[in-house]
């Protein structure tokens, strides 16, 4: 499978490098890279591939940006640690990670007005589900 990647990768930069519109590519592949960033950044709180998808994103910006590559080893690195150390055999840290995470999705839920959405599924009145935002 490595493999794959490192011959994805050189494709990549020989197509960068002999085409006479690479540096199309170049500019095209930092936009994808800060947008799959972005998207990533928003999603961490949320259950999913947050962080996966801001490791993507990075990875994607370090074929054109040398800083990109160091920070994805650098935020790899810390975020390894920060998990072996605090995360992995603390029982208490995982259930107040849990607690925070659903805290998270049901104040995005009620913010954007999907509680009060599903409430009337159920033919449910609650006024305090009903979003601050949305009438």
């Amino acid at each position: 499978m490595k493999d794959r990647f490192k011959s994805l990768g050189a494709a990549y930069h020989r197509v960068r490098h002999t085409s006479r519109y690479g540096w199309i590519l170049r500019y095209v592949t930092i936009v994808v890279g800060f947008l799959v960033t972005a998207v990533g950044a928003v999603t961490i709180p949320y259950p999913g591939p947050g962080w996966a998808l801001v490791f993507l994103g990075l990875l994607i910006l370090s074929q054109e940006l040398e800083w990109a590559a160091r920070l994805r080893h650098r935020a790899m690195g810390l975020l390894n640690s920060f998990y072996s150390r605090y995360i992995d055999d603390n029982l208490l840290a995982q259930i107040i990670l849990g607690i925070g995470t659903c805290a998270i999705v049901l104040a995005t839920l009620w913010v954007t007005g999907a509680l009060d959405l599903a409430q009337g599924w159920f033919g449910l009145e609650y006024g305090w589900l009903q979003s601050p935002l949305f009438d």
